[in-house]
């Protein structure tokens, strides 16, 4: 962090405001200059900034979640579907009528297919309408996995429901079987996990059962044709039928990725990391095909999105999100957008605030780990001058107010907002993705050369990302 001062007279003041404002959502360095040919103000904006981005909802978290190489699908209690497409960063949502009692859903392709307690279907985003197709009768869906053109459903009971060329095919083990789900195609073979450690295999093409040996873990995943279980926070890698040697450490979840203290990596190469632990412990954790951003993390309280500044639309009030009411009976929708009445009652998206800090904090996230017991240490703000403060964090946050959090000398931290008084005639100016800008304000008095009083401002800047400090 770096911190510089800038003098100039009261003239120059309101076109100093003008060039900040002009310049705040550029994403390269900008330098502007005014008149005064001694005077160069550059507003600097890194487009390479990655941080978690905490939607806010209006409802509870989504229900389910799955992701593809362009689009992430979010399922809410209702039939509520929202939409994110990683080509321009849009998200629309849909209101699924006659959609209710979904027990797991997938993408085929970039396409939500559902199992229900009777069906299975396949939605059309782009006609607002869905194809079904009836399961077994007396059949009891437990868990849906599709694999390229492949469909097969678990049931409770362990049998499964494959598509053929007439419909879904049922193929029950001649032993009676307790499965724990993560339905997974390795090969030929349909497998998953077992009550009490063992995984049982389908090969529907010789209709052979088979069952082998396997850690009794918490989670089944599978990358490049190779299957791993999750013990806890160590993994296992599947080297032969029945055979599981120690992988690494850390927390497995279903896509394949891997939470560690370092951060988060796949579990094909669990030592490179490719986004930064979430504040919050996740109980799902997923990213685009192939591992690429953004990473998704859903916890109870809701969902949050790791990528670069810019590349998710964040702010998403009600009026301003698509939603169309499409039909899952297999009848035509009409289908409404823009108008509030329209998406009122199905997902206010609001605003969400992005977090952006770095490892200068004797905290982790200078914002979440913020302990209120601290506060007898702090001092009023208006009494502390900016000279004293080492910037550590900032969010910005479109609704609430963009936020600064800095610390004293001692280590006491503070929030900062624009419009902050600080000591010494001085506020904060503006609060960017990486910098802090305080304007001082200091009087001069020329009575006794004849003229009155003038204010000069001086410019402060605190910034992230730069070594040395204050």
């Amino acid at each position: 962090m770096s911190i510089f001062k800038l003098a100039r007279t009261a003239l120059l003041a309101a076109a100093v405001t003008l060039l900040f404002s002009g310049c705040g959502e550029s994403t390269d360095e900008a330098t502007g200059t005014i008149d005064d040919p001694g005077v160069s103000i550059t507003v600097v904006s890194s487009s390479d900034v990655y941080g978690w981005i905490e939607m806010t909802l209006s409802q509870a978290p989504p229900s389910m979640a799955e992701a593809g190489f362009d689009n992430t699908w979010l399922l809410f209690e209702g039939g509520t579907l929202l939409r994110f497409s990683g080509m321009d960063g849009k998200w629309s949502a849909y209101s699924l009528e006659d959609l209710s009692n979904v027990i797991d859903f997938d993408l085929s392709g970039e396409t939500p297919a559902f199992i229900t307690e009777s069906e299975y279907l396949v939605f059309n985003h782009s006609s607002c309408d869905a194809v079904s197709e009836a399961l077994p009768e007396g059949f009891s869906p437990m868990e849906l996995e599709i694999s390229n053109d492949d469909i097969a459903v678990l049931s409770t009971d362990g049998d499964l429901a494959i598509m053929e060329e007439d419909g879904f095919t049922v193929y029950a083990a001649s032993e009676e079987l307790n499965p724990c789900g993560d339905l997974h195609r390795i090969g030929p073979d349909w497998i998953f996990r077992l009550e009490g450690g063992g995984l049982a295999l389908f090969d529907p093409s010789v209709a052979l059962w088979q069952f082998e040996d396997s850690p009794e873990g918490d989670i089944l995943a599978s990358s490049d044709n190779i299957l791993f279980i999750g013990v806890n926070d160590t993994i296992y890698v599947r080297t032969l039928p029945g055979e599981w040697n120690y992988h690494s450490d850390g927390h497995l979840f279903d896509g394949g990725l891997v939470l560690t203290e370092n951060g988060i990596s796949t579990v094909m190469s669990p030592g490179e990391i490719i986004a930064e632990a979430p504040s919050f412990e996740p109980s799902r954790l997923f990213a685009m095909s192939s591992f690429q951003q953004p990473v998704w993390a859903i916890d109870d309280l809701g969902i949050a999105v790791y990528a670069g500044l810019g590349t998710v639309e964040t702010n998403l009030p009600y009026y301003e999100t698509q939603r169309v009411s499409c039909s899952m009976a297999g009848q035509s929708a009409s289908g409404m957008q823009g108008s509030a009445e329209s998406v009122n009652d199905i997902i206010q998206a609001g605003s969400a605030t992005f977090r952006i800090y770095e490892s200068v904090s004797i905290r982790p996230d200078p914002f979440t780990e913020f302990s209120t017991e601290g506060r007898d240490a702090r001092r009023n703000l208006d009494i502390i001058s900016v000279e004293e403060f080492r910037l550590v964090g900032i969010t910005l946050d479109p609704v609430g107010g963009d936020q600064a959090m800095v610390e004293d000398g001692i280590g006491v931290p503070y929030v900062l907002y624009e419009g902050t008084i600080l000591a010494n005639n001085s506020h904060v100016a503006e609060i960017t993705s990486n910098e802090v800008i305080v304007i001082q304000d200091v009087i001069v008095d020329y009575s006794a050369r004849g003229g009155g009083e003038t204010t000069i401002p001086t410019i402060y800047s605190l910034r992230l990302h730069e070594e040395g400090g204050l």
